[in-house]
């Protein structure tokens, strides 16, 4: 029964709107705070050297935003971005995860919030959508479907 409400479309959801809330809240009322997520699902730009990425052995990261970091953050429908500097030269990297890849949201290292669904990139078209809109696309292909 838990595995079907952890894995279920509506809960991931309904966990990733409370993600959305939460730190809206905290950005809103500029109270600093810290965001572990999936290690996998996290995307910087550009990316980190071997030196850093490599240190990065745990399934999930934790994130500290507060100062620089805090103020270039960026929260959006399904995602959240901020400006962040790794190693000892502080190499400047924009860091992006889905809010449904949160898995907790401490402050002042105390969880205030845990997401224990599962999530799910959304999937891209199949490659059978992918050919046919490429194939449709061009107006001479057209004809073929109109007979």
């Amino acid at each position: 029964m838990l595995d079907k409400i952890l894995d279920d479309e509506k809960f991931a959801l309904l966990m990733k709107m409370h993600v959305y809330e939460c730190i809206d809240y905290l950005l809103q009322n500029k109270h600093p705070f810290s965001v572990m997520t999936n290690s996998d699902l996290v995307k910087f730009e550009p990316e980190l050297p071997k030196s850093i990425s490599s240190t990065f052995t745990s399934p999930v990261i934790l994130f500290t935003l507060d100062g620089y970091t805090f103020s270039s953050a960026k929260l959006m429908q399904d995602s959240l971005s901020f400006e962040a500097g790794f190693g000892s030269d502080d190499f400047a990297s924009l860091v992006s995860f889905p809010l449904g890849a949160v898995v907790q949201i401490l402050v002042e290292n105390s969880p205030i919030l845990i997401n224990f669904s599962i999530h799910k990139e959304k999937e891209s078209k199949s490659k059978t959508q992918k050919s046919m809109s490429i194939f449709m696309s061009n107006p001479k292909n057209k004809d073929f479907f109109n007979k």
